[in-house]
């Protein structure tokens, strides 16, 4: 490790302690030995702030969402994710309650998914043009998923018509999705029915 600290110093690269810091990290999901004892050591003497690993992290996350979405259709996309982001530092600096990474992840991914499909089976390349119908064939792809993925295309379309990208939000005369009841327990109560798991990027 020494060693290592020592090449980090000799690199040409600067010395500040954040800057060092942020060299010592290794890529991938475990930001390594290093980073670790160094980040312990220069955010405990107020050197530096901590590399946050698990939010960089999410943000690869989301970023690879984004990235599988159709080329027309993913300024749209990426810019909604940069909403939900925003939406959530703005509910912490009020105190209000905060989406969680895998609450946005799965808007995300569904609209990601929305846009592979009206590219792909609907033939249009505009979020402009995406009217009820091609909404309605998205939600009869995987209808098990109809409820999760009918409240984040709600929720796209209503952020997509405030930011002018379109005119007319085509969700908005769909009528909800009723969760079907649950299995009784032998004591006469009722369980819920669980939804499906937020889908993982591949």
């Amino acid at each position: 490790m020494v060693s290592a600290i020592g090449r980090l110093l000799v690199d040409g690269g600067s010395q500040h302690p954040q800057a060092l810091l942020e060299r010592s990290r290794m890529p991938g999901r475990s930001a390594g030995a290093l980073a670790r004892t160094l980040e312990e050591f220069f955010v405990e003497r107020h050197l530096a702030f901590g590399l946050d690993q698990e939010a960089r992290l999410a943000a690869g996350r989301r970023q690879r969402r984004v990235d599988g979405s159709p080329a027309p259709l993913r300024p749209a996309v990426a810019a909604f994710a940069d909403h939900l982001v925003r939406s959530r530092e703005r509910a912490r600096q009020a105190g209000t309650l905060q989406r969680a990474d895998s609450t946005i992840e799965g808007a995300i991914t569904v609209v990601r998914d929305l846009a592979r499909f009206v590219v792909a089976e609907r033939h249009k390349s505009d979020w402009a043009a995406v009217d009820v119908s091609d909404v309605e064939a998205f939600l009869e792809h995987q209808p098990r998923n109809k409820r999760r993925r009918l409240s984040a295309s709600r929720q796209f379309f209503a952020w997509a018509r405030k930011a002018k990208i379109l005119l007319v939000d085509p969700t908005r005369s769909l009528p909800p999705v009723i969760a079907s009841p649950g299995r009784r327990h032998p004591d006469g109560g009722r369980t819920t029915t669980p939804l499906s798991t937020v889908d993982r990027w591949r």
